[in-house]
This record gives C-alpha cells, structure tokens and sequence, in this order.
C-alpha cells in the first residue's frame, strides 16, 4: 500500500508500463494550450511515450526505437 501511495505522489514511480510512441505536433500546428510541455528533440524526430501510471512524458528515439530518459 506504501508503494502505491508513493506512485501516487510520483515518487517512486519505475515507469514500467509505458505507452506506444507518439509523434508529437509542431509548435505551427499547435493552436490549443496544453498543459504538457512540449517534447525536446532529442533523437531528431519528435516521438515521445507516457508513463501510464504517473503520466510523465519521455521522449522516445525512433531510429534506435528506445526511450530517452
């Protein structure tokens, strides 16, 4: 029960269940305000993948196909 009520405070969360990869909208193609911040470039293309269990977002590399912490 700790470790949930830790995951909830996104502490000791181990990003275990993750998302599939997304490809995230250009800041021209963007008109609604998110309250994500927008995904680095890391990797050059743009994908990211959500945490399903605490919602953090990491970005993804597509050419090596593995997340970018």
């Amino acid at each position: 029960m700790l470790e949930k009520i830790l995951q909830m405070l996104r502490m000791a969360c181990p990003h275990k269940n993750m998302s599939h990869p997304f490809a995230a909208a250009s800041r021209s193609q963007t008109t609604v305000k998110s309250d994500w911040e927008t995904v680095g470039s890391a990797g050059g293309s743009g994908h990211y993948v959500v945490c399903l269990d605490c919602g953090r977002k990491f970005n993804y590399d597509w050419a090596n196909m593995k997340v970018v912490k």
